[in-house]
């Protein structure tokens, strides 16, 4: 007969799959939270840009001779001077200051900073469009505008300024929030998203051409200010949640290690057993 809580995957075999009860709600309520990673479709494109929008931009612009991909190099660039910059100095010194950065206000700032990139590109569009000897088709102009293309490392920056923010931050929390037997499942969840912006990108590929291309950026950049506030608004309280959470992962973890010990002494004392549960409570 097949007991709660198991299924047999070989009815010869009879091998069973066990689950506790707490198991299920650890998954119920990973599965129900990853739907938060849904806002970072938004912040990808703004970070890639749409297809090769970007490159496409530095080649209608002045480059000395320079490749038009060159400038993406300094998205990684920037993320490798950031970080230890955040991790040794600001993060420090915010804590010292007694200024409570709390997850939620990373991820907004990097929503923000993704979208200032954009808004940024849609500004250099715009002045490209006025600067160009052909005018509002500048991408397939033989002649570029007299605009360097080094302002093209404004939007990179921005970009990579914003991962290190919002993408960090994303992948402490897949992490943490996570049941140990489910970590690789929620990092899968939150870098499909990745492919899901890829997939946007690819689809509006063949809109993204003259004299049209301020609106994809323009848009992008609308659109990760609008998620950016709605996120703060939604998990504001994050940082509590993830802290109640811990403390039940961790009072379900004693509780099991506990149970062997009260069923195999059976003829425990009732006081006895009530302060040993009460001392395992304390901790937390």
């Amino acid at each position: 007969m097949q007991e709660r809580g198991q299924i047999y995957l070989n009815s010869k075999k009879q091998t069973p799959i066990d689950w506790t009860e707490q198991e299920v709600k650890d998954y119920r309520s990973t599965l129900t939270q990853c739907s938060m990673f849904s806002f970072w479709v938004i912040f990808n494109l703004s970070d890639t840009g749409l297809g090769s929008t970007l490159t496409a931009q530095a080649g209608s612009m002045y480059s000395q001779g320079i490749p038009n991909d060159f400038f993406n190099n300094f998205n990684q660039i920037t993320i490798v001077a950031a970080i230890p910059i955040l991790d040794y100095i600001i993060y420090p010194l915010l804590k010292k200051w007694r200024i409570n950065f709390k997850p939620v206000h990373k991820i907004f700032v990097g929503f923000m900073l993704g979208a200032c990139g954009s808004m940024v590109s849609a500004i250099l569009q715009w002045r490209i469009y006025q600067t160009s000897p052909c005018g509002y088709y500048a991408t397939t102009c033989d002649s570029p505008s007299p605009l360097t293309a080094w302002y093209e490392i404004i939007n990179y920056g921005l970009c990579a300024l914003g991962e290190c923010f919002c993408y960090t931050t994303a992948y402490e929390l897949a992490y943490t929030r996570a049941p140990d037997n489910a970590k690789g499942l929620v990092m899968a969840l939150f870098l499909f998203n990745s492919a899901i912006s890829s997939a946007i990108s690819e689809g509006v590929s063949g809109a993204l051409v003259d004299p049209n291309l301020i609106w994809p950026f323009t848009g992008i950049a609308a659109a990760g200010g609008f998620c950016a506030i709605v996120f703060l608004v939604v998990y504001w309280n994050l940082d509590k949640v993830m802290e109640k959470e811990a403390e039940e992962r961790e009072l379900a973890r004693q509780e099991q290690i506990l149970m062997p010990v009260t069923s195999n002494a059976q003829s425990l004392d009732p006081e006895a057993e009530f302060e040993m549960r009460s001392a395992i409570q304390s901790v937390h």
